[in-house]
């Protein structure tokens, strides 16, 4: 590709951080994404037949509107069925306070939809003699590089550029014979046309042809789970989406041609695709303009705009990349061996050592971190930005009780928080949603959401009064949400962008506040509760999801009312009497119990769990993501907590996994930590499954919730969602280092090392950044201890340094932007 920055090869460039396959993509899982936040697209990587499935982050069904709440209530209304519900358990009839609890359910979140696919068709550039495909994590792009029969040798770069908004496809020819043959360049969309593909009426520059196509998404799209007729209507408003196509061809015997809505070459030396798209969907808004002839203009502006310098579309990308990814740095003392990525997962499946393949995974999730989450766009959903399905996995939506959330745990301490924007964005206006549903549904004070939203800011309980209250019935999305807003001041120290944000911890805690009850021994609880998603049996054997004060619930509201006592002045908030009521609730909360087997208990009562090995372990949430729970602050608590993770068992779904091994890092438990490294490495595609057991075929049958990767590294529930390769690299950053404890001095702990597991004994790692607006420029290690450290604040700051060879600690005064070497 011309202008592309390249120095040497990927793999001595960057700690080699390429994935490397070694045939086309069989399902759309095998491919490699590529974005710039707004624009996903998967690439297949096909040499005869390439497909680039494509996605706007902006191409949702429905519309903005406030969706009908309760409307089973019926005319008792929704504070009557609440109330209902709460005298039902009162009186120890679970039963009736579920059925209760399911009339204040509503409709469903909208869902993520495709847009389209760029198809390209040449037959004698295909049955290829040799054939490599690579993403490289550093520079953002992905290769194809093959021999065809005849001898060509083909090269083929994709890349979706965030500086100039556009997708760029390369493929050319090298050596050694002329290209014949015609290359044929086509969309396809699943969605029905408004206005199909044409030739576009703009000129282009010389050598360039261009095609514009404009759809529209559906108006309501029912989750994959439902069972209904017509799950997919567009009878309704939708967003307007448009696709403009440009082909650029150098080296036939002539130009490019438009011919029925697809773009023909002859024998083409060189082909570049360009593709912009543009939606009438207003992000910051959340609103749709509803202008079919502005749409495709915007569209088209963004292709014209880029053609005159395509050169030099390659080296903006890369410098833009890199600039994110090379901030963080990570060496496990491990060469990557010579081998396509899929027969290294199988060959760790069967126990070879590969702790390069964890390198690859944490600079992996802070790939997709980079290429789908940008500021301005919208928050990445459970696949990230990047979904080929009209109807996909749970609506691709965001998934609030934990998948949201999980999706941004990397942004901070991977020294990505300009990627962390669009979801405190985003929170800013589902709070304001959120106080009509707190108000209308609950009578509360402040904001609530719950487990489901997407872009127009749906808050309710969603279920249509048939989904679980497993699920339905857990109003903590925003007491959760709104640890991000804190996260963010805790790494950045920005005070401005607390108190820009402040509303949304403000108002989940006037929610909280009003949401508590009082219960018979003068404590404070919540009714109705659940741990989200678990259930537990009643004595006769019945299935129950709801209770009283779930220890997720009180968690999660101690968690958050900590955070406002403690950084309410520094937001600006000097309401006297919210911190009155936030202090008597933190002196009536109880905390955390160990449950008479030794778990930290799940449930206000000790009962018997549904499913022992539920992929849900929200009632560990002030383990990690919270910070008050670890071996030195609560060693009791902590006990049970590592009990309760082994009582899970060894397997479950991908993104489950990566919590565990992030708890697992927080309780210092490196051999359990090493157990889920490896779990979450596990391949899920059955051929890798079948070759992973003919080398061990000891394991016997496959667990019953095995989760994993896929062959391209993607992260399998199954199927994907991104949230766990995103959690599995804020694990691993929890294993190398952890500065969440503050001491009574107000000094805080930066603790090298805490959950080193054994198999890295050698390393480094350069760029973390850490709470207090402190980075670890460097830390270097050797047979598992320390021996070199370097912290850099960005404001004056003491810090108390410990390692993992005992509790012995020092403490340094850092100075503002000047780089301390630790004294070991």
């Amino acid at each position: 590709m011309s202008g592309r920055v390249t120095t040497g090869t990927p793999a001595a460039r960057d700690g080699g951080l390429v994935l490397r396959l070694d045939a086309p993509a069989r399902e759309w899982t095998d491919g490699f994404p590529v974005g710039d936040g707004r624009i996903g697209a998967m690439v297949t990587g096909g040499t005869a037949h390439e497909r680039l499935q494509v996605n706007d982050d902006t191409c949702w069904t429905g519309a903005p509107g406030a969706p009908d709440l309760a409307p089973l209530a019926g005319t008792d209304g929704p504070g009557a069925v609440l109330a209902a519900a709460r005298r039902a358990l009162t009186d120890g009839d679970v039963p009736a306070a579920e059925r209760h609890a399911s009339r204040l359910q509503s409709g469903y979140t909208q869902a993520n939809q495709p847009l389209v696919d760029v198809l390209l068709t040449h037959p004698d550039a295909g049955e290829a003699r040799t054939y490599r495909r690579t993403l490289d994590l550093a520079d953002g792009v992905a290769t194809t590089a093959w021999t065809a029969a005849d001898g060509t040798a083909w090269r083929q770069d994709v890349l979706v550029s965030h500086p100039d908004g556009v997708l760029l496809l390369d493929r050319r020819a090298q050596a050694p014979t002329t290209p014949t043959g015609t290359l044929v360049v086509a969309l396809t969309s699943p969605h029905p046309w408004v206005r199909p593909p044409a030739a576009t009426s703009v000129p282009l520059p010389a050598g360039a042809v261009g095609v514009v196509a404009l759809v529209r998404m559906p108006a309501r799209v029912l989750p994959d789970y439902v069972d209904a007729p017509d799950p997919v209507s567009y009878d309704g408003p939708g967003v307007l989406a448009a696709v403009a196509l440009a082909v650029v061809a150098d080296g036939g015997p002539g130009g490019p041609a438009v011919v029925d809505g697809v773009v023909e070459v002859a024998a083409p030396a060189r082909v570049r695709v360009v593709v912009a798209t543009a939606t009438d969907h207003v992000v910051a808004d959340a609103r749709l303009h509803g202008e079919a002839d502005r749409v495709v203009a915007d569209a088209v502006g963004r292709l014209t705009a880029v053609l005159p310098d395509l050169e030099g579309v390659p080296a903006r990308h890369v410098a833009d990349h890199r600039s994110l990814m090379g901030r963080v740095d990570l060496d496990l003392g491990a060469s990557p061996p010579d081998a396509p990525l899929d027969a290294r997962l199988v060959a760790h499946a069967r126990g070879a050592a590969d702790p390069h393949l964890a390198v690859l995974a944490f600079q992996h999730g802070r790939y997709l971190t980079v290429a789908g989450s940008r500021p301005g766009t919208l928050p990445m959903h459970l696949q990230g930005i990047w979904n080929p399905h009209v109807q996909p996995p749970w609506n691709a939506n965001y998934t609030i009780n934990i998948n949201t959330e999980m999706n941004y745990w990397p942004t901070l301490v991977g020294d990505l928080a300009e990627c962390h924007e669009p979801l405190l964005a985003w929170l800013d206006r589902l709070a304001v949603a959120g106080e009509r549903t707190a108000r209308e549904l609950y009578g509360a004070r402040g904001w609530v959401a719950h487990h489901n939203s997407d872009p127009w800011c749906f808050t309710a309980p969603v279920g249509a009064g048939r989904d679980s209250a497993s699920w339905s019935t857990w109003p903590f999305g925003g007491v959760w949400l709104a640890r991000h807003v804190v996260d963010h001041h805790d790494w950045t120290g920005d005070d401005d962008a607390l108190r820009r944000h402040w509303p949304v911890v403000r108002g989940a805690a006037l929610f909280l506040l009003d949401w508590l009850v009082p219960l018979p021994d003068g404590s404070l609880g919540t009714a109705p509760a659940t741990s989200p998603e678990n259930q537990y049996l009643l004595p006769d054997g019945t299935i129950a999801s709801v209770g009283v004060s779930t220890t997720s619930d009180l968690a999660m509201a101690r968690d958050l009312l900590d955070h406002v006592r403690r950084l309410a002045a520094v937001a600006g908030d000097d309401d006297a009497d919210l911190r009155a009521a936030v202090d008597d609730a933190l002196d009536r909360l109880p905390a955390e119990r160990v449950a008479p087997d030794g778990r930290l208990a799940e449930w206000s009562a000790d009962v018997a769990d549904a499913e022992p090995e539920h992929r849900h372990q929200s009632h560990l949430y002030r383990v990690f993501p919270g910070t008050s729970i670890d071996p030195d602050q609560a060693p009791a608590l902590a006990a049970a907590a590592r009990r309760t993770l082994d009582a899970r068992g060894p397997d479950s779904t991908g993104w489950s996994l990566a919590w565990r091994l992030a708890l697992r890092a927080r309780l210092r438990d490196p051999e359990g930590l090493a157990a889920l490294v490896d779990a979450f490495l596990h391949p899920v595609d059955p051929d890798l499954v079948d070759a992973a057991r003919a080398g061990r075929p000891q394991d016997g049958p496959a667990p019953r919730h095995a989760g994993g990767v896929y062959r391209s590294l993607l992260c399998a529930h199954p199927p994907f969602q991104v949230d766990g390769n995103l959690g599995f690299t804020a694990g691993v950053a929890e294993a190398l280092v952890q500065a969440h404890r503050v001491d009574v001095d107000g000094v805080r702990e930066v603790h090298l090392l805490p959950a080193l597991p054994a198999a890295w004994p050698d390393g480094h790692v350069r760029g973390l950044r850490l709470r207090g607006g402190v980075r670890l420029t460097e830390l270097v290690w050797r047979a598992g201890r320390v021996t070199r450290a370097v912290l850099t604040a960005n404001r004056p700051t003491a810090v108390r340094i410990r390692t993992a060879e005992g509790p012995a600690r020092v403490t340094l005064d850092l100075p503002a932007g000047r780089p301390v070497t630790i004294p070991l």
